[in-house]
């Protein structure tokens, strides 16, 4: 008989955590799922969810706005804000239902409380005890905190943007990241004049250059300004009550931006407050918890997994390190390929990668071609107003293995998916190309770009 009250004890209930929870169930242990906030995480309830509700919102406004191109008039056309917001809470709080609903299904006591470790066995959940055999730790990510010299009082951070009571009729996004670009894109096509200050010298620091490059030309076309190896140095507030946003550029050089809301996005921290990891033994930093690669800590039976390891965050690959983690705990050998892990970017258009970029092939030392195929040859693309991107392909000179797949596309974070299936099992442009694409699709610029590869282009 089990001595503990538990198998296994997950705590955090997002992607990661609440994933973990039911893959144990699935193997017949024991679970309990610990979330002191909502099912779910910051991905549903604060990051993923909610702001890809908000992206579809402005993305049809804004395509709607538009009409003339399509051959159709719309005018007088204004954000309902609060309607916005009702629908994405409406989603989030129907997601969040199915998610408690699996916990029911698979039979996974899940308890509402904080939870602290007591012992290497044991937690306290708000004055009881539970105790479990083995353990795994998906505590999150939180916002990365900071001020500003000057004023503060208009800088909100990601969870507050999602909270809003109206739209800001001026923006500054201090970061370059995937929350930067999305919020900059909700904002721009509700009508906020939005400002990007990025430290670095490009957005998207991880992604291809050539593709990011393309991508801020594109942003800059649509009127957001984005200033780049850039800093803010002070923000005071006008007569009109507004921010002035004063920031260092390069060469010496100052900028002042006005805006009404400043939108902090320079990236998240692991989450590890209040667990007393050290009372289980388990070592840990404000860099994460270091795990080896079946995510066990120190501790052998504490496991840990997504954002609070301190590596990539993602929200999928925290759901794969759950499935693996739980099934190392429970005898059982899984694997993660790290080379094959796509990232989005819910832009306009969408950018979705997976593999290698070209500077890190180039880093690499290895011998490494490129095609790159433009949407301006997508007969789909110009149907959908949409030829500005590309699909871009890096892989290996000899036998044309795909090393990374880049596209800049409508439907780009879907597509990415096909890329990500060909590299896992060790395909080439070759694979690729001989794939028979529906036409007219997004999809085909997939096939066109692994033509151009092998040297044989068919519409370009």
């Amino acid at each position: 008989m089990n001595r503990y009250d538990y198998d296994v004890a997950v705590i955090g209930g997002g992607p990661g955590g609440y994933v973990a929870a039911i893959r144990g169930a699935q193997m017949g242990a024991k679970v309990a799922l610990i979330e002191k906030e909502a099912l779910g995480g910051t991905c549903l309830n604060r990051g993923c969810v909610p702001t890809k509700a908000l992206i579809e919102s402005a993305q049809k406004m804004a395509s709607v706005r538009e009409g003339a191109r399509f051959g159709f008039r719309a005018e007088g056309l204004t954000p309902d804000w609060p309607r916005m917001m009702k629908r994405k809470e409406d989603i989030v709080t129907r997601m969040r239902g199915g998610v408690a609903f699996l916990m029911k299904k698979n039979g996974i006591d899940v308890h509402a409380k904080e939870a602290a470790f007591t012992d290497a066995h044991s937690l306290s959940l708000g004055g009881r005890t539970l105790t479990a055999e083995k353990f795994i730790v998906a505590t999150g990510s939180a916002p990365r905190q900071m001020r500003f010299p000057g004023d503060n009082s208009a800088v909100v951070g990601s969870d507050e943007m999602l909270q809003l009571e109206r739209i800001p009729s001026s923006l500054v996004i201090v970061g370059g990241g995937v929350i930067a670009v999305e919020f900059a894109g909700i904002c721009n096509n509700l009508g906020s004049k939005v400002t990007i200050v990025a430290r670095g010298e490009h957005i998207l620091s991880t992604v291809d250059r050539e593709v990011s490059g393309r991508l801020v030309q594109l942003l800059k076309r649509q009127g957001i300004t984005c200033l780049f190896s850039a800093s803010i140095v002070n923000i005071e507030k006008n007569a009109c009550g507004k921010s002035v946003v004063t920031v260092d550029l390069p060469e010496g050089r100052q900028k002042t931006v006005e805006a009404e809301l400043i939108l902090l996005a320079s990236g998240r921290v692991p989450y590890t407050q209040g667990l007393c990891l050290e009372a289980a033994g388990v070592a840990y930093s404000d860099k994460g918890i270091p795990a080896d690669e079946r995510f066990l800590t120190n501790q052998p039976h504490i496991a840990a997994i997504g954002d609070v390891l301190g590596g990539t965050q993602l929200a999928h690959l925290a759901s794969a390190q759950g499935m693996a983690a739980m099934e190392h705990l429970l005898g059982r050998e899984s694997q993660i390929n790290f080379s094959v892990v796509p990232s989005c970017v819910y832009g306009s258009p969408e950018l979705a990668c997976v593999g290698m970029s070209e500077e890190e092939a180039l880093a690499a030392g290895l011998d490494f071609q490129k095609a790159v195929f433009p949407l301006s040859a997508s007969a789909k693309a110009h149907a959908m107003g949409e030829a500005e991107g590309m699909v871009k392909l890096v892989f290996a000179k000899d036998g044309g293995k795909i090393l990374g797949a880049h596209i800049l596309a409508p439907h780009a974070t879907d597509l990415i998916g096909e890329a990500a299936l060909a590299m896992s099992r060790g395909l080439g442009v070759k694979d690729l190309a001989n794939v028979i694409h529906p036409h007219p699709t997004i999809a085909e610029a997939l096939m066109e770009a692994a033509h151009l590869a092998m040297g044989t282009p068919i519409n370009i």
